[in-house]
């Protein structure tokens, strides 16, 4: 079998995170035989390089599509993807397409993606077969867009369990990270964008802390557009000796983070959270997770087992959660860690990867 893998997010040495699971779904389909060619693009942090890049992909996906023949183009991302795709359908009407959504493909974030919707409708119905992430995230295509395309889901990627798992001694997360190990430690791995929470992770703080002094401090790791309003808001809440930022750090270096923290803080007020990859990672090494009870969150967090749920941009629940897992005895917080890698162990890499060829493979209807 032969696939052109076609995405506008992939990794780069300069920024390595980008769209690793897209390059984790193009690993498992090389590791089970199946030749893949890519047209796929790395960050630009400039308008007019992403518009160049943009302009050479959309070509590159036209002409390659009419000059070879593949059995499948499997395209990551439809908004973003959907207008070189339907114009080669238009020209060459056999061809296959499998389409992975993700997070704003079906629920835009800011009001400027919803321009992308009428497109990704007509690339889901002129899509052989369609990827989802989640179970949830399948009920939103369902709903939304009424296809009667066959759905399989495949959770974008999986969780590399060779990276990401407990270490034996912590003591080496924290000299990587140059962490206080007499301190304990909840942390957050999130850019710091629109939609992510992170300014409801820093009030929960806030509030948490001021109703309950504790020696805890507050990681957050990543960047993006509100990094500025995000320090400004650490000052104006005073907690520059309570909250250490890191820049966003590659996929190798998160495994330090998750075995560095005893809690995963997910504050994510995104309907279109397809999965929450993150969350998972963090499990996989022993984290339970408080996350917002939204998304694909609510497929894998089972609340006061795995972790703590509260409502999505309530503050007071997170803070109180906060406190409710701080307040845990040692024994319950241990339990909860076992059950956190239960979870992600149904997550694995080496549990789901017999999954993704088998949705090229088949041929049956759904």
């Amino acid at each position: 079998m032969k696939i052109l893998l076609i995405s506008n997010m992939y990794p780069s040495e300069q920024f390595p995170s980008y769209g690793v699971f897209v390059q984790n779904t193009e690993k498992i389909l090389v590791q089970h035989g199946i030749q893949v060619d890519k047209i796929v693009m790395q960050k630009k942090t400039s308008k007019l390089s992403k518009l160049f890049s943009y302009a050479s992909h959309y070509a590159n996906v036209v002409l390659t599509g009419l000059t070879k023949n593949y059995d499948y183009l499997y395209v990551h991302y439809a908004s973003h993807n959907a207008l070189p795709l339907l114009i080669l359908k238009k020209l060459k009407k056999n061809v296959k397409i499998v389409t992975n959504v993700h997070g704003s493909d079906v629920v835009p974030e800011v009001p400027s993606q919803e321009k992308y919707q009428p497109r990704v409708n007509d690339l889901l119905h002129h899509s052989t077969k369609i990827i989802t992430p989640s179970p949830y995230y399948k009920g939103l295509v369902e709903e939304k867009y009424k296809v009667h395309n066959p759905i399989y889901i495949f959770p974008s990627g999986g969780v590399n369990k060779d990276l990401f798992h407990p270490y034996a001694d912590k003591s080496k997360a924290y000299q990587e990270l140059n962490l206080d190990p007499t301190i304990r430690y909840l942390g957050c791995v999130s850019r710091i964008d629109v939609g992510k929470g992170w300014e409801y992770y820093l009030q929960a703080i806030a509030k948490a802390e001021q109703q309950m002094p504790t020696s805890y401090k507050y990681l957050y790791v990543g960047s993006g557009k509100d990094e500025a309003a995000f320090k400004e808001m650490i000052k104006t809440l005073g907690l520059e000796e309570k909250v250490i930022h890191f820049p966003l750090l590659p996929q190798s270096s998160l495994a330090y983070v998750y075995n560095a923290i005893e809690a995963f803080v997910f504050p994510t007020v995104r309907k279109g959270e397809s999965l929450g990859l993150v969350g998972l990672e963090a499990m996989a090494c022993g984290a339970p997770v408080i996350g917002s009870q939204i998304g694909g969150l609510k497929d894998y967090i089972i609340d006061g087992k795995n972790g703590l749920f509260f409502e999505p941009k309530n503050v007071d629940e997170l803070a109180s959660q906060l406190q409710a897992f701080i307040n845990l005895p040692e024994d319950v917080k241990q339990q909860m860690s076992q059950q956190a890698l239960q979870t992600a162990n149904r997550y694995t890499v080496d549990v789901i990867a017999e999954q993704l060829p088998t949705i090229f493979f088949d041929e049956v209807e759904k």
